[in-house]
């Protein structure tokens, strides 16, 4: 889905028809739609008539997606809102989207102007006010990922440059549905943890054992809080882009419970919570193995990259091996080896440069938007986000694609001669408990 904007004379009906053309698309523009409407409403270009407008200019456009045709949509598009409207759009149906921004120069856009006004009579000031009005509340486009905005000056003819524009999104989306690499997350992506509470209870346990040890006997609620507020200085860490890990969490842990001199206890802690903090079962995703082993048939190269909280990359290697996924992933990246945890670029970084696949070549497959979205849409990475353990609501921007199982994602990425599913998530499909990193 291509929505075409820009302000008022920017050329995006003319580029947008040409789009259509070129790509055999559906051509929808809000101008239609407007007709439709009251004419007031024509008038005044008001908030709630303009939501009313691309509200009805997307349920057009959901219409022909249903039916498997490509859409181009001509509109303005001048708030972020309105925008991200049509992205999310394209993310629920699983499919690329770009926003095309027209720009002509100040000179050409008066022109044009004059031209409109002099059609609707003499004097008419119309099209020079409308085209203020829009530039007013026009706001800029930052929120898009570098592959998801075209910027196309059109001061000249709309052939070529549609033209252009039409070739390089053939290119984008035929690299981004073969990726020359992919990086996964671990947790929720790849592996889980079935019973979150029992860990939590063995965790809080081997705290009272070493509070034990070190002299200082304490009851299980005690313990419970000195480890809730280690675990939440970790959590609130790990979202400034720190990263902390069982012996910094065991410090805080001692400390809560007034334990700071060095001591036995403490490395004991350590110990117990790198090897024993997930005693509980930990296992698989459902169909995570069948997709590295499509990549590998595939020839596409595969690597993890993992923010390790309790348990250390060493540890998580071990499971990995144990559950047969650790063969499939040709680098390792743990934000306790690396230093840092996701978003920071030089996590993914770290992935991909063993692999020699330039960010704008790979994909990531992960759960979480603030990590795993933000990290991929830093780099020009094409992303991912899997709903298999975690649907994650956190109302920060949307990844590419959005996929509710590993067998989603191999139909999306076209793997093992299955067809593209083009509906790879559904609002119905329930959301589970995230575990922790």
């Amino acid at each position: 889905m291509v929505a075409v904007g820009g302000g008022v004379a920017s050329g995006k009906s003319t580029v947008a028809r040409q789009l259509a053309g070129l790509l055999n698309g559906v051509h929808l523009g809000a101008d239609e739609v407007r007709a439709a409407e009251p004419a007031s409403g024509l008038a005044t270009f008001s908030r709630s008539f303009e939501d009313r407008v691309y509200g009805d200019l997307l349920q057009r456009a959901e219409a022909a997606l249903d039916q498997g045709r490509c859409v181009i949509l001509d509109g303005c598009f001048a708030r972020v809102e309105e925008r991200e409207r049509a992205r999310r759009l394209a993310v629920r149906h699983g499919i690329p989207f770009v926003f095309v921004e027209c720009c002509a120069s100040e000179a050409c856009i008066r022109q044009r102007l004059a031209a409109r006004d002099a059609r609707v009579g003499a004097g008419s000031t119309f099209w020079q006010e409308t085209h203020d009005g829009v530039a007013a509340r026009y706001e800029p486009v930052l929120e898009l990922a570098p592959g998801q905005h075209a910027v196309l000056p059109t001061d000249g003819p709309a052939e070529p440059a549609a033209a252009e524009v039409a070739a390089r999104l053939r290119a984008l989306w035929r690299r981004r549905l073969l990726p020359a690499a992919v990086t996964f997350d671990c947790w929720n992506t790849l592996i889980y943890e079935s019973d979150w509470e029992l860990a939590h209870t063995l965790r809080v346990t081997r705290l009272r054992e070493a509070s034990e040890e070190a002299g200082r006997p304490v009851p299980p609620e005690e313990a419970t809080r000195a480890f809730d507020a280690a675990w939440t200085r970790h959590m609130e860490g790990w979202r400034r882009g720190e990263a902390s890990g069982a012996r910094e969490i065991a410090h805080w842990g001692l400390a809560e419970l007034g334990l700071h001199d060095p001591h036995p206890a403490f490395e004991h802690l350590v110990q117990a919570f790198e090897e024993a903090s997930h005693t509980s079962e930990l296992h698989a995703i459902e169909g995570a193995r069948e997709s590295l082993e499509a990549l590998a048939h595939a020839g596409i190269p595969c690597a993890l990259v993992c923010d390790t909280g309790l348990t250390p990359g060493r540890v998580v290697r071990r499971h990995l091996d144990r559950m047969g996924l650790l063969a499939g992933l040709a680098v390792q990246v743990f934000s306790d080896e690396v230093g840092v945890p996701k978003p920071d670029p030089k996590a993914f970084r770290a992935a991909l440069e063993p692999l020699g696949v330039a960010p704008e070549h790979a994909l990531h497959v992960g759960d979480l938007r603030r990590t795993d979205v933000a990290g991929a849409r830093s780099l020009g990475m094409c992303s991912v986000r899997i709903r298999a353990r975690h649907d994650d609501l956190e109302p920060l921007p949307e990844a590419d694609f959005v996929v509710s199982s590993h067998a989603g994602l191999r139909e999306l990425l076209e793997l093992e001669g299955s067809r593209r599913n083009r509906r790879p998530t559904s609002a119905s499909d329930p959301a589970t408990e995230t575990g922790d990193p």
